[in-house]
C-alpha cells in the first residue's frame, strides 16, 4: 500500500518525466475495453460535468499531478466523459454525483464506484488498491438474473409510500431532511394536491417554497442547483437548464394554486435570466452556466456581488450546447407559466421550442437524440419529456399536430425501451459494457404521461401504464424509494 513517504517520493521522481505527459484519455466505447483486454488493465472512467466546481478542481489538481499521471498511464486505460453529453452514462451513474470515479475490470465488471473529489494523496492509494485487487480477481461467473416480482397494490403499500415521503419532510426549514436542500417536482405537486386536507403539508408547502427563494440568484435571477449543510444558506452556484425549468414549473403551479405572487416573481426572474444568459438565438436554450468564474476557484465572493460588479470581472462560462430533454422540460415549464398567467408569450415560447426539437433532433428511425453531436445512444428521457410536453401542449391548445407527435414518441418509447419486466429501460445500447437500467423517476413519469395520453382516444397506453406501475410498485423497488409520492399520484390516475 502507498504510504505518505512513498507518495511524496513518487511525486518527486515523476515530476520531470510527467511534465510533458498527460493522461491518454479515451471515449467510453468498445475500443477502450478492447484495448484494456489486450493489455490486461482495468478501465477508469472519470465522469463529470462542465459546470461542476469539484470536477474542475480534480482536473486541475489530481489529474495534473505527475504521480497520478504516471500511475494511470502505466496501469489503467482511462476514459473521460461529460455526463451532460452522455445520457447513457448519466442514467447509469447519476446517483454518484460529479465527479464520479468508476473503475471496471477489462471484462466490464464494476470494481469501484466513488462519488466526489479525491486529492492526489488519497487517489493514488485507491488506484493501487483497486489495481492489485483487479489482478487477482477470479474469472467472471455467469450473471444471476433476478426477476422483478410484480407489485400488488394494497392499502399497506400506499401507506408505506406515503409514510416514506412524510419521513423525509423537513418541518423546520422546508425541503427534505437531507444534507442537500432543493425543490423536487413530485413532492410539491403532491403537497399542492393535499395541503388543504393535511396539516403537515399545509405547513410544509409554503415553508419549502419560500425557503427555496434563498437559492435564487438575487442579482441576475435564475436558481442555483441546491444548497448544502441541511439548509438553504449554502448554495452551489451552477445554474443548469433542467433545474431552471423545474423551478419555473413549480413556482407557476404554486402561484396558480395559492395566488402567492412571490412565486410568480421568482419564476419571472428565472425566465429573465434564461433570456439574458442561456438563450441560443435559435429557439432553444443552452445547457448551463458554471459555478466558477475561474475553473476550480470558489466563487462565493463573486456571487455576493451586484450585477454591475460581476460584469466588471466577467461572467462564468456558459455551456452553449442545446439538449433535447432539457429544452423539452423548459417548454413544459413555459406551458405551466401560460396556465398560471394566461400570458400568450409563454405559450408561444413553448411552441417554438417544441417545433425546434421536433425538427432538429429527430433521427431517421423516429427517435430523438439527446445531443446532435452524439448519436451513439438514444435515451428514454429525451423521448419521454418531449412526449410529456407535447401532451401538455395538446391539453392547452388542442393542436392535433402536437397530439400526433406525442403519440409517435409514446409508440417509439414502448417499442424501443420496454424490457422483459414491462418497465422502460433508460437508454439503447450497443455497448455490452454499458447495460441499461430501469430509472425509477423516468418510469413514474412515463406511467403518468401514458395515462394522460390514453384519455385522448388511445386506451392501449393505459395497459402499458399498468404494466409500468406493476414495476414501480414491486416490493424490490419500494424497498429502495426515497420520498416518491409520484407513485401515489400515478396510482390515482390509474383509477
Amino acid at each position: 500500500m502507498l504510504n505518505r513517504y512513498f507518495f511524496f517520493l513518487l511525486i518527486f521522481c515523476c515530476a520531470d518525466t510527467a511534465k510533458s505527459q498527460s493522461i491518454p484519455w479515451l471515449e467510453f466505447d468498445q475500443r477502450a475495453f478492447d484495448l484494456a483486454s489486450r493489455q490486461h488493465k482495468p478501465v477508469l472512467l472519470d465522469l463529470g460535468a462542465s459546470w461542476c466546481h469539484w470536477c474542475h478542481v480534480m482536473d486541475d489538481s489530481t489529474y495534473e499531478n505527475p504521480a497520478v499521471i504516471s500511475y494511470l498511464s502505466q496501469h489503467y486505460i482511462c476514459i473521460k466523459a461529460n455526463q451532460d453529453k452522455r445520457p447513457d452514462l448519466y442514467a447509469k451513474y447519476k446517483d454518484y454525483g460529479w465527479p464520479a470515479t468508476i473503475i471496471f475490470h477489462e471484462d466490464g465488471r464494476e470494481l469501484l464506484k466513488q462519488a466526489g473529489y479525491f486529492s492526489p494523496a488519497d487517489f493514488l492509494p485507491l488506484l493501487e488498491k483497486t489495481y492489485n485487487g483487479y489482478r487477482y480477481l477470479p474469472p467472471r461467473k455467469k450473471p444471476v438474473i433476478n426477476k422483478t416480482v410484480p407489485g400488488k397494490w394494497s392499502a399497506a403499500a400506499a401507506a408505506f409510500v406515503r409514510n416514506n415521503f412524510f419521513e423525509y419532510l423537513d418541518m423546520e426549514d422546508g425541503g427534505y431532511d437531507m444534507q442537500q436542500h432543493f425543490l423536487e417536482y413530485d413532492g410539491i405537486a403532491y403537497a399542492l394536491r393535499y395541503s388543504q386536507t393535511d396539516q403537515r403539508l399545509k405547513r410544509w408547502l409554503p415553508l419549502t417554497i419560500h425557503g427555496s427563494y434563498k437559492i435564487n440568484d438575487p442579482a441576475w435571477g435564475g436558481v442555483y442547483q441546491y444548497s448544502t449543510d441541511n439548509g438553504w444558506d449554502h448554495p452551489h452556484f451552477e445554474k443548469i437548464l433542467s433545474i431552471q425549468a423545474r423551478y419555473i414549473k413549480i413556482y407557476a403551479q404554486y402561484f396558480g394554486a395559492t395566488n402567492d405572487s412571490s412565486a410568480l416573481l421568482y419564476a419571472n426572474k428565472i425566465v429573465s435570466y434564461l433570456d439574458t444568459f442561456l438563450y441560443s438565438g435559435e429557439h432553444l436554450y443552452y445547457n448551463s452556466q458554471d459555478a466558477d468564474l475561474r475553473a476550480g476557484e470558489h466563487a462565493g465572493g463573486y456571487f455576493s456581488l451586484s450585477a454591475e460588479e460581476r460584469y466588471k470581472q466577467g461572467i462564468p462560462r456558459i455551456d452553449s450546447t442545446c439538449y433535447a430533454k432539457e429544452n423539452a422540460q423548459l417548454a413544459d415549464a413555459f406551458l405551466s407559466m401560460y396556465e398560471a398567467t394566461n400570458d400568450n408569450r409563454h405559450l408561444a415560447t413553448a411552441g417554438v421550442i417544441l417545433q425546434s426539437i421536433l425538427k432538429k433532433f429527430k433521427q431517421p428511425d423516429g427517435g430523438y437524440v439527446h445531443d446532435r453531436a452524439f448519436t451513439g445512444s438514444i435515451a428514454l428521457a429525451d423521448q419521454l419529456y418531449l412526449c410529456q410536453a407535447l401532451v401538455h401542449h395538446y391539453q392547452l391548445t388542442r393542436d392535433t399536430a402536437s397530439l400526433a407527435a406525442a403519440v409517435h414518441s409514446a409508440d417509439y418509447m414502448l417499442l424501443h425501451f420496454t424490457g422483459k419486466n414491462k418497465a422502460l429501460f433508460s437508454f439503447s445500447s450497443n455497448n455490452k459494457y454499458l447495460p441499461p437500467d430501469n430509472v425509477l423517476s423516468e418510469n413514474i413519469d412515463a406511467c403518468r404521461t401514458l395515462l394522460q395520453l390514453s384519455r385522448y382516444g388511445y386506451p392501449a397506453y393505459k395497459t402499458a401504464a399498468e404494466n409500468i406501475f406493476s414495476y414501480i410498485s414491486s416490493p424490490a423497488v419500494l424497498k429502495t424509494i426515497i420520498a416518491e409520492p409520484g407513485i401515489l399520484m400515478a396510482k390515482e390516475m390509474l383509477h
